[in-house]
């Protein structure tokens, strides 16, 4: 089976594990902006996006090193269980630290209590989740999204309709329940893939070199998220000093159904293609990867046109009626913007796995840098204009410098070899 084919089976189930908690997810988004108002949905996605920033920097290096470095594992089962106990050793070290800080910022010693746990709870998550993938056990994840996302809605909906209860309290909590259901199967799927249950192997011990490896290449890519996640985020907290909780919280609804609508379906192929694109590499099958990410990567841009047509013809007036925001050509070329600046940070993505493959990850670090920087200065210089178009354009600048970045070095190389063929002829 050629790397394409494998692509694809792979492809489809993870395709099939976000359809429906895709739709839930999407007609929640509504809801809740309904049930909490434009502010109380705003505050929550500030926190929330918050958390998943911190947890990137707990266990995202963790999670990358297990996709990169787990093809290549003599025995799999010592390494995954050995990459769970530093995951689960990294989370405990930093759930005091995250409890007082929240605290601090925040005044709420519940609210530290659940944030504290959601960082645990999502990071353990985030970590036993590429040892699922990696084992290419694609069909496993589907219960595991759909367990998690049902139980995430639920419990939230029915918590929001207790009397005097906060809304933050409710949502952080169903937050946690639904992440460790997914986390008890997701580990259950794992121990009957390695056969633990009958034969255990508890005296495992972390050592320095394994964790160098990790933290070597892993680090880079933790920093790489924070700044990702940012890139998203800043542009949030601009517009809310600037034009206030009402405007942000619909920007913020807008966002979050459009682009995260659109990273429900295009994740799949990211999730399916690295443990892939992993075990090709390790064996030398250069020239294939080069032809699937090609390959993908217009596949990704027919969408991107489909996606644009279909938005301006009937969908932008669509999601601004059942998210209840104001129906104007400026909110309207907003989510046009977020579509754009959606679908190219997502072809940036693909085009980075050659440097993640080569272990170049502070590259990555250095280039995503440079675009969260240049965003932040568009910010600035245009701080002073009353439009609230400048803050989703600041986010499509980023991704295309970003695309630019890591580009940069192929299109010098197709340069260089247009020009050789030109001397030639």
């Amino acid at each position: 089976m050629d790397l394409f084919s494998k692509f694809k089976k792979d492809y489809f189930n993870y395709l099939v594990s976000i359809i429906l908690p895709a739709f839930i997810s999407g007609v929640s988004i509504p809801l809740f902006k309904h049930l909490l108002g434009a502010k109380g949905y705003g505050n929550f996605s500030i926190w929330f996006n918050a958390m998943l920033i911190v947890t990137s920097i707990l266990s995202g290096w963790i999670a990358q090193s297990i996709l990169l470095f787990y093809p290549g594992s003599a025995d799999k089962q010592v390494f995954s269980k050995t990459a769970l106990i530093l995951s689960g050793r990294t989370q405990a070290i930093f759930f005091i630290p995250a409890f007082l800080i929240v605290w601090a910022v925040s005044h709420d010693v519940i609210l530290a209590s659940l944030c504290a746990l959601v960082l645990f709870v999502v990071s353990i998550q985030f970590t036993i989740l590429p040892v699922i993938q990696s084992s290419f056990l694609s069909k496993k994840v589907i219960l595991s999204e759909l367990i998690r996302i049902v139980s995430y809605v639920g419990v939230a909906i029915a918590l929001l309709q207790v009397p005097g209860l906060s809304y933050l309290y409710s949502l952080f909590f169903a937050v946690i329940v639904s992440y460790s259901l997914s986390l008890l199967y997701l580990i259950r799927q794992a121990r009957i893939f390695f056969r633990i249950a009958k034969k255990d192997s508890p005296g495992i011990e972390i050592t320095k070199g394994f964790f160098r490896k990790f933290f070597n290449y892993g680090a880079p890519l933790s920093l790489w998220f924070v700044f990702s996640y940012l890139l998203s985020y800043v542009d949030k907290i601009f517009i809310l000093h600037k034009f206030g909780g009402e405007v942000q919280g619909n920007y913020q609804a807008i966002f979050d159904l459009l682009s995260k609508g659109i990273i429900l379906l295009i994740s799949p192929i990211v999730t399916s293609l690295f443990p892939i694109l992993t075990t090709a590499y390790s064996s030398g099958n250069i020239k294939e990867i080069r032809r699937l990410l090609k390959r993908i990567i217009m596949f990704e841009f027919g969408g991107f046109v489909v996606a644009s047509a279909a938005y301006w013809l009937f969908g932008a007036a669509f999601v601004l009626r059942i998210l209840k925001t104001p129906d104007t050509f400026s909110f309207r070329l907003m989510g046009f913007l977020v579509i754009a600046g959606t679908f190219i940070w997502q072809i940036a993505i693909l085009v980075q796995k050659r440097f993640e493959l080569k272990l170049r990850s502070l590259y990555l670090l250095a280039m995503v840098f440079i675009a969260f920087v240049v965003q932040i200065v568009f910010y600035i210089t245009f701080r002073n204009y009353d439009n609230q178009l400048l803050y989703p354009m600041g986010f499509l600048l980023s991704a295309f410098i970003y695309l630019c970045l890591v580009s940069f070095s192929e299109l010098v190389a197709i340069s260089k070899s247009l020009k050789i063929k030109q001397v030639k002829l």
